[in-house]
């Protein structure tokens, strides 16, 4: 089975042709995993794939059981987020604690009173349609406990339950998580190609296209969002803008912004994350261009300073930073020591 373009836009994820075809030759030979890890940075398609999978084992078309019929009452349920049977577990989500609401909390991981939710519902017949299915998004925002606690459900899956983790930084996750599950990783489209796509999708001009394109990193569906919310492009070069400065900045430039950071943090959790996230979004970029594959204008011109070291050196500053902010660590200080990690730029001058 060779997947067409044709048929994994049956599917409607643009660009994830070896990733659909991968799902389909496993429901075509009937060895369906019972986890799978859908790998990719934010907005490469990572829960779309996840939701066209659910409608493909669901509401299979009649014609091709590899792909799914979203003409069907119970496809549409699960492409509204309303099916009894498809669930998808995220921070602030749902658990069985009458005490607990996290829709107002400031939780900023998924808590084991979620996982113990899904444990409970993944022992259960399935309602509506043959089969169970629960989608954690993103797998790498599990609390630790949590963590752990989903071990046993991936080691013993209920009946038909089929679980999908979906993250952005697979080296996250617990080893044995990794090692329990299928794992996936869509990768971003050549540029190209992904301006070509939304030039066909959106009607833009070949120039508009091509930089949606470079500013999206290859990403389909986050190019859409930014087409759609012209602020998120701009949030992003203001992100990007932010750290070339501090690529070139000193220490003390460096630690101003980790203290303007770190005092943000307790008022603006998610702020701060997302400016987290975005630099890492530049340093994968920085990270395929020092190692001679396509990337933006910027980061080419970058990366002629750095080497593939520094940006592996710079994503794990920043991913342990992360970790550190959601596990509560003094603020300011775990931003100082990422700011402390980060490469340094021989080149003088600001941006």
């Amino acid at each position: 089975m060779t997947t067409s373009a044709t048929e994994a836009n049956a599917w409607g994820v643009v660009g994830q042709y070896a990733a659909v075809e991968v799902l389909r030759r496993a429901i075509a030979g009937g060895h369906l995993a019972h986890a799978y890890l859908f790998a990719g940075p934010p907005g490469i398609g990572r829960a779309l794939l996840a939701q066209r999978l659910a409608q493909t084992l669901v509401c299979p078309s009649a014609d091709d059981p590899t792909l799914p019929d979203l003409t069907t009452r119970a496809s549409q349920q699960i492409e509204a987020g309303t099916s009894p049977d498809i669930e998808r577990i995220s921070i602030r989500g749902v658990c069985d604690e009458a005490s607990h609401d996290h829709t107002t909390d400031t939780s900023t991981r998924i808590r084991i009173c979620q996982i113990r939710r899904l444990e409970r519902v993944a022992s259960m017949a399935p309602f509506a349609v043959s089969r169970r299915i629960f989608i954690i998004d993103s797998a790498d925002d599990l609390q630790a406990d949590a963590a752990h606690a989903i071990l046993k459900t991936l080691e013993e899956p209920p009946g038909e339950a089929v679980l999908i983790l979906l993250a952005s930084d697979v080296n996250a996750l617990l080893p044995t998580i990794r090692s329990r599950c299928q794992e996936i990783v869509l990768r971003p489209m050549p540029h190209t190609e992904l301006a070509a796509a939304l030039r066909e999708r959106t009607g833009l001009a070949a120039e508009d296209a091509a930089s949606l394109a470079r500013l999206a990193h290859g990403r389909f569906g986050l190019a859409m969002r930014m087409h759609a919310d012209p602020s998120i492009a701009v949030l992003r070069q203001s992100a990007t803008d932010d750290m070339r400065r501090l690529m070139r900045g000193g220490r003390n430039e460096r630690f101003d912004v980790a203290d303007r950071l770190g005092s943000a943090w307790y008022r603006e959790r998610e702020s701060v994350l997302a400016t987290v996230d975005l630099w890492r979004d530049w340093w994968r970029e920085v990270l395929l261009a020092t190692s001679g594959l396509e990337a933006s204008p910027e980061a080419m011109e970058d990366a002629r300073g750095l080497t593939s070291a520094d940006a592996v050196r710079a994503l794990r500053a920043l991913q342990t930073a992360r970790q550190h902010l959601l596990g509560n660590t003094n603020a300011s200080l775990a931003l100082e020591v990422m700011m402390l990690d980060l490469p340094q730029l021989a080149t003088a001058g600001a941006v």
